[in-house]
């Protein structure tokens, strides 16, 4: 039995131990939080922080096959990075890959450096895209009509042209040398840019080129989403991530049978083979749902992360149902089927079945 370590029990761990889980692996979770959110589907759980206490996290390390950092803590990634010699297993992570696209404007001029397209900066005129520097969810980000509204704008934070399209995404994983880009995904987002539903879309050789090679210049050894604008100028690349996303990998696992819990294992111990066109196995939903004034409404993924708990809700063929539990109740549906319609009507089920228990 193959067991990952997770540091980090949010939402980048509840994807990595949902795929771990599919793929047969045992999940060990080290999270400082007495009560992470994960806490309730992994197989065990470690209360304590690494950093205060490196000797346990080194014997942890002697019983796991692997270890994913899954936060985005500065000090806990420098940490584990600086004690990775003493681990008696892999990190999967790259951490150098990760340096660049922690900071979204030290990205841009990676992208301009290879040739890759992406928005302008400041542009001469409305609407803009206003984004923070260095965070990977959507906190911050607005879209700016008029430049009276530019004043008090805090001086840090990006301001790039506004582009209208549909965003899409690609994962990528390197072993260093070769690399696999995955399954392209729609990333639906809210009126506050946050995602509330991923679905698959078709093949795109260029957004897949494009992905490739910002992989390749980075020699990339670990795993890294990509994201871009599929504007009327174009495909440009909004950001990359060089750590394990949230949401994606599981529509990528249902809609194309790829586990990337899997391929980032193998991607540090056998190599990995590149992929030119993603397998089509089936479409699927992956989607939140708020329980507000009983109704189901979207909602973005932040909001399942002030959650106390998230676990398995509701199961059944070609549906799975978790549901959060705290100041709010969040359903998150993964609708899956042979085809869109058949998937469809698995989502109206899903939806029919929290009805039915709630009352709506």
């Amino acid at each position: 039995m193959t067991t990952i370590c997770l540091i980090g029990g949010k939402l980048q761990g509840f994807e990595v131990s949902y795929l771990a889980r599919k793929a047969g692996m045992d999940v060990v979770l080290i999270d400082r939080n007495r009560k992470p959110l994960i806490r309730n589907v992994v197989d065990e759980f470690h209360c304590f922080d690494i950093t205060q206490d490196p000797d346990r996290f080194i014997d942890i390390s002697k019983d796991v096959d692997a270890i994913i950092p899954v936060n985005e803590n500065i000090g806990t990634l420098d940490f584990i990075r600086d004690i990775s010699t003493k681990l008696e297993c892999p990190v999967l992570f790259d951490f150098d890959a990760y340096h660049i696209s922690m900071d979204k404007k030290r990205s841009k001029e990676y992208f301009v450096s290879i040739g890759v397209p992406t928005p302008d900066d400041k542009p001469s005129q409305p609407p803009y895209f206003i984004k923070p520097p260095c965070e990977s969810s959507s906190i911050g980000t607005k879209i700016i009509y008029d430049d009276s509204e530019l004043e008090g704008l805090d001086p840090s934070m990006m301001i790039e042209e506004y582009l209208e399209g549909d965003v899409v995404s690609l994962e990528i994983i390197g072993d260093g040398e070769h690399f696999a880009v995955v399954k392209e995904t729609k990333v639906h987002i809210d009126d506050t840019y946050d995602c509330h539903m991923i679905t698959p879309v078709d093949h795109d050789p260029e957004f897949r080129n494009i992905s490739y090679a910002l992989a390749a210049n980075l020699n990339l050894k670990g795993i890294m989403d990509v994201e871009a604008i599929a504007s009327e100028r174009g495909l440009k690349v909004l950001e990359i991530d060089a750590r394990f996303p949230s949401q994606t990998p599981t529509a990528v696992y249902h809609s194309s049978g790829i586990n990337l819990v899997e391929m980032l294992m193998k991607a540090f111990n056998e190599g990995i083979d590149e992929i030119e066109r993603a397998p089509e196995k089936g479409y699927c939903i992956f989607e939140h749902l708020l329980l507000k004034d009983g109704e189901l409404v979207s909602v973005g993924e932040h909001v399942l992360s002030m959650g106390d708990s998230y676990d398995i809700y509701h199961e059944e063929d070609g549906l799975e149902i978790f549901r959060s539990e705290g100041k709010d109740t969040v359903f998150t549906l993964i609708s899956k089927g042979i085809d869109e319609d058949a998937t469809q009507m698995a989502r109206n089920r899903g939806i029919a079945h929290i009805g039915t228990h709630y009352g709506l």
